[in-house]
């Protein structure tokens, strides 16, 4: 039977997700060798990392979450313990009887000081931090909804909400889907997608933060005659004004680079939530 995808850290990787993760490190290494230390005063440098350390942070968490977030039809949650989702619906019924009795490790668990039991809160609640769903606003109205025109969806083989999608990637119905993203290796619905879009929105920030201070680099690199000590004082004699410009134009167009199909995903974005928000009643139009 075949496996379905948790979430988007499970192997295997997708080539885009591998290339996204290098490109956000190489970038983050950058700007504080490349870029910042060279902005010309100290207070500018200390202004830029103050800006771009909290930004930069934000798009590694919300990179994590939305990736680790199941975003599965509440349909079929129950069938992630078995690893698949294509199992009869009888043998759903079994699962309370396989239920393992209670031994003496449960009992020397109970017993061990509180001061362990604090350590594995945390990281519980780190944990939970990553893989709980987005907050959403509930209304009873919807539950209504949802039972009246809930699917039957074939492959799953369970009841699926009404706008659950089947995805071929990760073989799971999606509650509220939008799409697969290959960046993530995972896919964005309702449960996810506040996550995704506030990711979005920070990587355009950081992108755009990027691409200022080395456009800022590049003309401070020729405009000022003492580049070039500089530049062999912070980095060393071995690296001189040419290459040291080369390096950061590439970096600086790379992040350009990737400001363009983002820009154009977060308008489509904005667009289709303005649609929505328009044609729907706020109760539906926020789920």
């Amino acid at each position: 039977m075949p496996m379905v995808r948790k979430h988007g850290w499970q192997l295997p990787a997708h080539t885009f997700q591998i290339v996204a993760i290098t490109v956000f490190f190489l970038l983050v290494v950058a700007f504080y060798a490349f870029f910042a230390p060279f902005l010309g005063k100290q207070i500018l440098e200390y202004v830029a990392v103050g800006i771009y350390t909290p930004v930069a942070f934000a798009v590694f968490i919300l990179y994590i979450r939305c990736t680790s977030i199941n975003p599965a039809d509440p349909g079929i949650m129950s069938k992630f313990d078995d690893g698949h989702v294509n199992a009869p619906e009888s043998n759903t019924g079994l699962q309370g009887t396989n239920m393992p009795a209670k031994t003496g490790i449960d009992i020397n668990i109970r017993m061990q000081p509180l001061k362990r039991r604090s350590g594995c809160y945390f990281g519980g609640f780190i944990c939970a931090f990553f893989v709980k769903e987005d907050c959403r606003k509930s209304d009873d109205s919807e539950n209504q909804v949802d039972a009246e025109d809930a699917l039957f969806c074939t492959l799953c083989n369970a009841e699926v909400r009404k706008f659950s999608k089947h995805c071929r990637s990760c073989d799971k119905c999606v509650d509220g889907f939008d799409h697969h993203c290959r960046w993530l290796n995972n896919c964005v619905g309702r449960k996810n997608y506040f996550t995704f879009f506030a990711l979005m929105t920070t990587s355009l920030l950081w992108l755009a933060i990027e691409v200022g201070v080395g456009i800022a680099v590049l003309v401070m690199c020729f405009a000022n005659t003492n580049a070039e000590k500089i530049i062999q004082d912070k980095l060393g004699n071995g690296l001189t004004r040419l290459p040291f410009a080369t390096i950061v134009g590439i970096f600086t167009l790379l992040s350009l680079v990737a400001c363009v199909p983002l820009g154009e995903l977060f308008f489509f974005h904005m667009l289709l939530i303005r649609k929505v928000v328009s044609q729907f009643p706020p109760s539906v139009a926020c789920i």
